[in-house]
């Protein structure tokens, strides 16, 4: 964690700050190593406060003991524990994309005096470089989302729902160590499945479709993002050049990837694969985004975004085509970034696989 520190002092002297608070439950655990629903953070050249409410006092001062970390116990609601630590015409640097209007007004009655500076995605961005036991975590769960879908398989019959499946696969999740789903699983069958994001209803499974299958598990409060797409029964001629466009977009993606690159050269070349092959309006969303203890985190692999890709950032990878009326396929895995590769963090095959009716 102290490389994380010096990256937020590094910002707090860059924007010419006297403090950086930070206000979001995953930053505060990425940047202190606290893992609590109620902390917040206040980051200062030379000193560093963490504070935090009666539920977590004694975990608080446990954590603090002996560190270089001062805790403070929050009494009441609002910001008014910042006040005995921030004096006035101190310039205090804020998580602007994570504060909400209200709690931006209860900052300036509680701080009369300090000027508050937007932050934006600066404090998100110093964890977009994971730390080994985080990966390590990420990858435990990827393990399980691999045996979990391969158990699944033979759940795929004639006539089940999306809803079912989806809450089999919850359940085996969790039978092979989960701790939650890391979102919503996404289960969809046939015209269903050019939904990028639909929710699992009461469609039943038919020979012929497409079943798109979407889902994370977690560990450590980590998070694993994995999406394969099956054909239940043989496939069309259609299906078939749905399906390869996708694959060689998202392999000439996997390959390419590296730590150095900026997101949006990493998202050109899984969305030009796929315009060659003829489909290029029916990829709508970005190739990928961070994970970690968030589903979705930065960076963002998308076009014209020109953030660079740090070394040990774990991304999605994740093209795909969406026919109306056909469906869509979607293959997704999780890398982790380095500066010469990519190494995959999910496993489960990514050929076309017919199930069996």
């Amino acid at each position: 964690m102290a490389s994380r520190i010096r990256a937020v002092r590094k910002i707090i002297a860059e924007r010419e700050c006297t403090h950086a608070l930070v206000t979001d439950a995953a930053d505060v655990f990425y940047i202190s190593g606290f893992r609590s629903s109620g902390a917040a953070l206040l980051v200062a050249p030379r000193q560093l406060d963490l504070f935090a409410d009666f539920r977590y006092k004694a975990a608080a001062q446990d954590f603090c003991y002996g560190s270089k970390w001062r805790f403070t116990m929050i009494e009441s609601g609002g910001f008014g524990y910042l006040g005995k630590r921030v004096r006035p015409l101190s310039v205090v640097g804020i998580q602007s994309d994570a504060v909400t209007v209200d709690q931006y007004e209860e900052l300036k009655r509680a701080l009369p005096g300090v000027k508050l500076i937007p932050l934006s995605t600066d404090v998100a961005d110093v964890a977009m470089r994971k730390l080994p036991g985080e990966i390590d975590s990420m990858k435990a769960a990827a393990h399980i989302g691999d045996k979990a879908l391969k158990a699944l398989l033979p759940h795929i019959k004639r006539s089940v729902t999306e809803a079912s499946l989806a809450r089999t696969l919850d359940g085996i999740c969790a039978e092979l160590g989960s701790e939650k789903p890391s979102f919503d699983t996404i289960v969809l069958f046939g015209e269903r499945s050019a939904l990028p994001h639909g929710h699992p209803g009461e469609r039943k499974l038919h020979a012929g479709d497409f079943v798109l299958i979407d889902f994370g598990c977690t560990v450590d409060g980590f998070c694993s993002d994995m999406t394969r797409t099956f054909v239940y029964g043989k496939a069309s001629e259609e299906q078939h050049a749905v399906y390869n466009a996708v694959l060689r977009a998202q392999r000439c993606a996997c390959l390419a990837a590296r730590a150095g690159m900026r997101c949006g050269d990493l998202d050109a070349i899984a969305r030009s694969s796929i315009a060659e092959s003829g489909y290029g309006e029916l990829f709508g969303h970005a190739t990928g985004h961070g994970v970690g203890l968030r589903i979705h985190e930065r960076p963002r692999l998308a076009k014209g975004v020109y953030t660079v890709l740090p070394e040990n950032s774990v991304v999605t990878i994740e093209p795909g085509v969406y026919v109306p009326g056909l469906g869509g396929v979607r293959i997704e895995d999780m890398v982790v970034l380095q500066k010469g590769d990519a190494t995959a963090l999910t496993h489960s095959p990514r050929k076309l696989t017919e199930l069996p009716l």
